[in-house]
Parts: C-alpha cells; structure tokens; sequence
C-alpha cells in the first residue's frame, strides 16, 4: 500500500493513494471509506510507510524543530531543495524528519514559502513581519469567533458590535457575526429567528415583521413630510352639472375614483372620475421611491404625504381636480362614444359597502326599494355586466374572499371575511377595467409613453413600456391608472394621460420616474404584499388560538389548495389527499402552532 502527503481543503494530511493518473490522484483520506480525486499539483509526497505508524514520530519531532534558527542557517541561499533544508537541519533525508520539517516549516507558513515541486523560497524580514501579523489577526479573529460562539451555543447575549437584527435583514455574509451565528444556527438546529427570539431580541413576533420590514424597505423611516399643493386647479373648469359619489369600504381614507350617470335623449353618459395629484409633478419623484401604498391590519404606509392624501381623496363636499373619461351608450348599453377630461367635480356622496350591500345585492335587484342612487347602481351594474359579457372573462373570481382585520379594546383579533363577487364588486371592477384599458388604448395610438400591464398566455403579468394585450382579462391594451393615491404605476400614467388632454409635453420613456417604476415595481409591489400577507397569516394564527380552534373547514380553490374558513391561510393538502373539484369542502385539525415560523400541524379528518 502506497501512502501520500496531499493539501486538501488548504489543510495538510495523510492518505491513501489509491491510483495516479497523468493530472490527477485518487486518494482516501485516513479514517475514511469514500475516494475522492485531486489535481496531482495538491500530491505533496507517496511513500510506503504507513502513516498511523510513524505519525506520534512525526509529531514529536515537529514540535522540536526551532524554525528561526533554520531560517539563520539557510541564509546563505534564497532558495532550497526539500531534501537540502532537510540535510542542512537534520543531517539527514530520513522520511519522518523530512515530513516533519515540512509540516512545521508550512503550519503556519512564516520563514519559507512552498513553491511547489519539493522547492522552498526563504523569506526577507519584511515578508515574515507582514506574515507574523497576518497571523497574530487570524489568531484574534479566530479568538473572538470561538468566544461568540460559545456565548450564542449557551444561549447567553453578547456584547454585539451590530445591531442584530440586521442579521435577518440583508447581512453582510461576510461578517464575523454573520459566519458565528450561521454555525450556531446549525448546531442548534435552530431557525435564526428561533435564535434572536430565545436570546431575547424580540419582544413579540409582530414586532420582528415589522421591525425587518421596515429597516429593509425603510431604513430612514416611514414619516413623509408635508408638500404644498400647487396643482393651478383654479384654472381647471368646473363640472357642475354632475352627480359624482364613490363606492368603497369604511377604512378607505384614500378615495381615488368615483362615478357619475348622466341621462340622455338616446340613452346614458357614464363618468369615471379619478383624483388627480399628478398635477403636482414633484409626486412623481416622491411615488418613483416608495412605489405603492402598504397596507397591514392595523396600519399603513403612504406612498404620498398625508396632507396631498387629505387634499386630494374624493371625500364627500370637496371640489377637486380629476381626470374623467365618459362613456356615451345607447339604450342599449352599446358604447358609442368615449371621451377624457380634466375638470374640477364636487363629490356628492362617499357611498360605503358595509351599509350599500346590504340593500343593492342580487336578491334585491329585481325589485325597487328606494334606497339612494339605487336607480344609478342598477344601471351602472347591468353596464358592468355588458363590458364582463364583450370582454368574456369574468372580473371578479366568486370564490376569492376579503379579510379585514381590526383590533378590540380588549386587543382580541376581530377578522371579518366578505366573499367577492357580488353586484358592487362587479361593478367597480368592470369600470375600472374598461377605464383602464380605454385609456392604454388612447396611450398606444397616441405614441405617448406609458406602463402597461401585459399577460401573455402561461406567462406571468409583466410590467412594461411595449403596449401588448392582457389576455388574463382579455383586452387589447391595460394600463393602471384608476389608484393614483396609491400606486406609483396610476400617478405616472395619469401624467401621461393629462398631457393628451392638455396637449402639454409628455414625459419620456427614460425620465427617472418612469424608469424607475418600470424597474422595480414588480419587485418591491410584491415585497410589500408578501409582507401584508405574512402580518395578516401571523394574525390569523393567534386568532386561532384567541378562539380555541382545532378543527376547521376548508374548501378547495385550486388543485390540492385550501382556504381555511373565516381566515386568510391556504395550504398544500396534497401530502394528505388528492385534488377535489373547486368548491369542495373538508375538515381539518389543527395543532402546535409555531407563531415565530407561522406554521402548524394539520390532519384531514373528513
């Protein structure tokens, strides 16, 4: 059996060697049973002895090779032989002397370096200077690494030099900190939100989603400071003949589009009226940073200045600047004519749906009952149902639920589920589509730059400046422009739009805003929905146990997809059961909630 001196890993050590090829060796590290090849360049030296038999000789004689005193004898030479630094130290080429000096002349490396090929290069005083302090700060390094470690092994808070929840929020993988607490994280087999948690870093498990959250998409905080509003309404002409009301929840504080019915001799014009802050043209740049608002029960983030919000949220007896386009219909809700506008409205009425879908609703469609702008609702909702009916593809998926969270005196969770699909869903959804896509229409024949939303078939929805169809929705060409309060995509086109109407300069397809928004919308849009859905998942979970929940009916949305009843969670049921028709329904238990991960243990009992 042949043996071998191999570097493996940038360590020295002892092997089998097995076979030698022209470049390569196919050697056994000691102790082991698997072979593994190396480049020939790493095959120090083969001998025959064995190794576990000369090894404590080798040993003992490293320890008492004095390396300064043979780099005094070898001055003579700036380069040596391995067998003549061995002879000039030992007076002799024995194998355990040789391999013994060569272990202590290269563990650490400090008066001589390897050159390879049984070659030394004996070092100059500066070079072993550098070499010395090299080490001395691996050795600090490795020092407070091992002190770090056994702090966080134990479970005991350090002195840290960093904030540590920065480890969770793009660390520095680099760092010493960083390198300990992955290693510490492995031996414990601990999460390293596990970790900071049983160190005591986090007080409560929301607190972490957010704290992350914001340091990450907010570092320099969440506060905008106010902006004066000089968006020249005075010189925009007033619409005073219209009966203009808005249609949204009772949390809704930022009220961007709203509606209006006028009558005609041969049938209807159908107004959709959009607040307008991208009258201002410095919200551009505000919107281009912060994208979107953020929404999370309990809160929100702006994406514009609270007194712009105030100022331009279509609340009920303002007079304000908006971009409207109107539909012209026969009586046979065929559109005829479409036409945009820049005007001032005065907002007659917030409509609510917790207080609107109790008297507009399918059971009640049929029949009159005298409630306010019944007759309104009931014609903009069969115009809904006409555009859904042209465009053959349904707006609002009947299945798809909405959860709004709010928070009792007594901090009990109160989540209050509404399925989708009913008459004000569908009316609101269809008229902004049919808005939206009207307008990218009137953007593409006007070669004015704007940002579309494009679906291709078995492709995802992309944000881009080439107009192309949604097929997800069926129409030619989508833009956002309907939320411009909240949306960085809507205030940018809605600029675009409003120099159409004003025939002003556009702004260009490079200009920072657009660009911006155009690059990372997607990215950070989606970040700030994965955040929302992970606070509202975390909240539905500790309403779970607020209400001592263990068993649960499901139904089927998608393949092996369930929707829990009365909260927003959805799991994977395919480890339990096969895929059942939409709508199907099961039964789950529900144990061992894990708060810090957001998970559970679940069973399918029918």
């Amino acid at each position: 059996m042949n043996y071998a001196l191999i570097l493996d890993n940038n360590q020295y050590q002892f092997a089998k060697l097995i076979a030698s090829e022209k470049k390569h060796s196919v050697i056994q590290l000691l102790e082991q049973t698997t072979d593994k090849k190396i480049k020939n360049d790493n095959l120090i030296l083969s001998f025959t002895q064995d190794p576990k038999v000369i090894v404590p000789a080798i040993q003992q004689q490293r320890a008492e090779i004095e390396l300064e005193f043979l780099w005094e004898l070898s001055e003579e030479n700036s380069h040596w032989t391995w067998d003549a630094l061995s002879n000039l130290y030992f007076g002799n080429t024995k194998l355990v002397q040789k391999l013994a000096l060569f272990l202590a002349v290269n563990e650490p490396a400090i008066y001589f370096s390897y050159l390879g090929e049984h070659n030394f290069k004996r070092c100059g005083n500066e070079e072993i200077a550098m070499r010395k302090l090299q080490i001395q700060r691996q050795q600090e390094y490795q020092a407070k690494f091992d002190a770090l470690y056994e702090q966080l092994y134990n479970l005991q808070q350090p002195d840290w030099t960093i904030d540590p929840l920065n480890l969770i929020n793009k660390p520095d993988k680099n760092s010493l900190e960083y390198k300990v607490v992955s290693k510490v994280t492995k031996d414990l087999k601990l999460t390293l939100l596990e970790l900071l948690f049983k160190l005591g870093y986090i007080s409560s498990i929301e607190e972490l989603l957010v704290t992350s959250f914001y340091k990450q998409y907010f570092p320099n905080g969440t506060e905008l400071p106010a902006l004066e509003i000089n968006d020249h309404s005075n010189d925009i002409p007033l619409n005073k003949d219209l009966k203009v009301f808005s249609i949204d929840d009772a949390l809704t504080t930022e009220i961007d589009d709203a509606f209006s019915l006028q009558a005609t001799a041969t049938g209807w014009i159908i107004g959709v009226h959009i607040s307008a802050p991208s009258l201002n043209k410095e919200l551009l740049t505000i919107a281009s940073e912060r994208l979107s608002t953020v929404y999370y029960p309990g809160h929100k983030i702006t994406m514009l200045p609270e007194n712009v919000i105030a100022h331009y949220s279509l609340d009920q007896g303002k007079q304000l600047p908006v971009v409207s386009i109107y539909f012209t219909v026969d009586n046979e809700l065929n559109i005829t004519h479409t036409e945009s506008k820049l005007e001032q409205v005065i907002i007659s009425d917030n409509l609510r749906t917790e207080n609107l879908e109790q008297l507009f609703n399918a059971e009640n469609m049929a029949h009159d009952h005298g409630y306010p702008y019944e007759a309104e609702l009931k014609l903009l909702h069969k115009m809904a149902l006409k555009l859904e009916e042209n465009r053959g593809k349904a707006s609002v998926n009947q299945l798809s639920v909405d959860y709004n969270f709010s928070f009792g005196e007594d901090g009990k969770v109160i989540i209050k589920p509404r399925l989708r699909g009913n008459p004000i869903d569908k009316l609101v959804s269809e008229l902004m589509i049919h808005a939206n896509g009207s307008w990218g229409r009137m953007l593409t024949n006007s070669f004015v730059p704007a940002i579309y939303r494009v679906k291709q078939p078995m492709q995802p929805v992309t944000m881009t400046l080439t107009p192309n169809s949604h097929t997800g929705l069926n129409v030619d060409y989508y833009t956002w422009a309907t939320s411009p309060l909240r949306r960085a995509v809507d205030l940018v086109n809605q600029a675009q739009i409003i120099s159409l109407i004003t025939k002003q300069k556009p702004l260009t397809s490079t200009d920072f805003a657009v660009a911006n928004v155009v690059e990372n919308f997607d990215d950070t849009y989606g970040a700030y929905l994965k955040f929302q859905d992970s606070i509202e998942r975390y909240w539905s979970l500790r309403y779970l146990e607020q209400e001592n929940i263990h068993q649960i009916k499901a139904t089927f949305t998608y393949r092996n997809n369930v929707q829990l009843d009365g909260v927003p969670i959805t799991l994977d049921v395919s480890t339990q059961t096969k895929a059942q028709p939409q709508g199907s329904e099961i039964m789950l238990t529900i144990d061992n909630i894990n708060f810090l991960n957001q998970t559970f243990e679940f069973k399918i009992i029918t």
